[in-house]
């Protein structure tokens, strides 16, 4: 599936992507032809959202590391020769893909393991998280994120607005 964000004011085409990114900033963004602000699916503040959870759990990567290891196998596999038909001078090249593509996946796996466990994944996502609730303690920034859809947590709003326009 395909996404794609237009500009409501010119209808410039923003973005597009395949598969829904997370990145952790600022959801509000501006139209480089016509200048009108919008929000980015793509970005989440983690003052508003939270810090999730799911990014510190370890069996996901253990799973990655699994995964990257039968990768490596099969690549060996197919080094020893048995791959039928192919032509002696390529016979190389799927093996050493493989290989890579295993390493690549052991080698991210083990590290995201690594940065959970001591800490680090969590430092960057405090330091995200204040640089959220520096963003949100502006009542302008706060009310634009809101009036725009974004769900703002009350705090952040000041009462400003009134009960009708609570969702």
């Amino acid at each position: 599936m395909s996404y794609v964000l237009k500009c409501a004011s010119c209808g410039k085409k923003l973005l597009e992507y395949d598969t829904p990114v997370r990145k952790f900033g600022s959801p509000l963004k501006e139209c480089k032809k016509c200048g009108a602000r919008y929000i980015d699916p793509r970005y989440h503040e983690l003052a508003a959202e939270g810090i999730p959870e799911e990014d510190f759990k370890i069996p996901p990567y253990i799973f990655l590391i699994v995964i990257g290891v039968l990768i490596i196998w099969r690549g060996i596999y197919l080094f020893s020769g048995h791959m039928l038909g192919t032509p002696e001078e390529v016979r190389w090249l799927l093996p050493t893909v493989f290989l890579v593509f295993g390493i690549v996946l052991v080698i991210g796996g083990i590290l995201e393991i690594l940065s959970v466990k001591s800490g680090r994944k969590m430092n960057k996502f405090n330091r995200l998280y204040e640089e959220s609730c520096k963003r949100l303690e502006n009542p302008s920034y706060a009310l634009t994120l809101h009036s725009m859809g974004y769900k703002v947590p009350e705090q952040y709003l000041g009462g400003v607005y009134n009960e009708g326009n609570r969702e």
